[in-house]
């Protein structure tokens, strides 16, 4: 590891105040790691895991790639949007954004209020896997659905409440055909969630069913320039109708309401609800009691005050 000073220039970190224009620059391997004091600690943490993520990747992905890989930890949004045209911010919710054409990846290292907290190494693979996966297809166009996909497969970036909202796109028929998938999300900040999912369990899927050398294989056709059907055929043997059935039929048996009510999280729920159920209709009963012995009091105190000289 190699560090030093570096005077902030057109593409380091422009959001930061004149009086504080130098950044810390550190050299870990192929990575170079751009940043402020604030950050060190981040930076740190990147480091033990850098090299070995990266390995992994490109053998899965097969991709040859030895140069530098540039990381920006951005202080504040004037920095992370450092390398968009003007006018054309990122959006609020993004946390990370890969600039394949500049082997650069810019992370928020400041948290937005509203957008959930996520870990520095999280954020770190997905968007190296957009770099490399990028390296791979090199000019050639890559579908949405792959780079979004991998990137949070490979950054393990799943949570269980998610099934929530694939249960509802697939038995409301929102889910999409895969042509339209490969062109582009839809638009709106749902239509673009569900396409994260969407996309993720389609990488889960042919994964776990396929195999990983079969996908390396299929990201290795679909990149040399192959057509989604030509990858599909040559590294599964199974056309594009038949293909898209299967997925949809995966999605049907995995994210509808039976594997909903059966999960761990949905019996915490009827626990819970149970549980509530229960103590309500204990303190109901316990009020019935009660009502039924002061009734039997009054009834008993004034027969006695009937006979009774004070």
């Amino acid at each position: 590891m190699r560090l030093c000073w570096s005077t902030l220039g057109v593409l380091l970190l422009v959001g930061i105040e004149s009086h504080a224009s130098e950044v810390l620059t550190v050299t870990h391997g192929s990575f170079i790691f751009r940043f402020t004091e604030t950050d060190h600690g981040l930076v740190n943490a990147l480091e033990q895991r850098v090299s070995q993520s990266k390995d992994r990747l490109t053998e899965e992905l097969g991709v040859v790639h030895s140069g530098p890989i540039t990381v920006v930890l951005a202080p504040d949004d004037q920095a992370f949007n450092q390398f968009q045209p003007s006018g054309d911010l990122l959006p609020s919710w993004a946390i990370g954004v890969a600039y394949p054409e500049r082997m650069t990846m810019v992370i928020r290292s400041y948290h937005m209020p509203g957008t959930p907290r996520q870990d520095i190494g999280t954020i770190f693979i997905h968007e190296l896997t957009h770099l490399l996966l990028a390296a791979r297809f090199g000019d050639r166009p890559i579908p949405r659905w792959l780079h979004e996909g991998l990137a949070t497969y490979e950054a393990y970036e799943w949570h269980p409440g998610q099934e929530w909202d694939l249960m509802l796109a697939t038995i409301s028929g929102r889910v999409p055909a895969l042509e339209d998938l490969t062109q582009g999300f839809g638009r709106g900040v749902v239509e673009e969630r569900l396409g994260y999912l969407l996309s993720y369990t389609l990488v889960n899927y042919m994964v776990v069913t396929y195999g990983r050398k079969a996908f390396g294989n299929f990201v290795a056709r679909l990149g040399g320039g192959g057509s989604f059907e030509e990858a599909l055929i040559g590294a599964y043997g199974v056309s594009l109708p038949l293909f898209e059935q299967r997925w949809r039929d995966h999605l049907d048996r995995r994210h509808t309401w039976m594997p909903i009510i059966t999960s761990s999280s949905a019996l915490w729920v009827v626990v819970m609800a149970v549980t509530v159920a229960a103590y309500w209709a204990r303190r109901r009963r316990n009020a019935r009691i009660r009502g039924a012995w002061e009734a039997e009091l009054e009834d008993g105190s004034g027969e006695a005050d009937d006979g009774q000289v004070h």
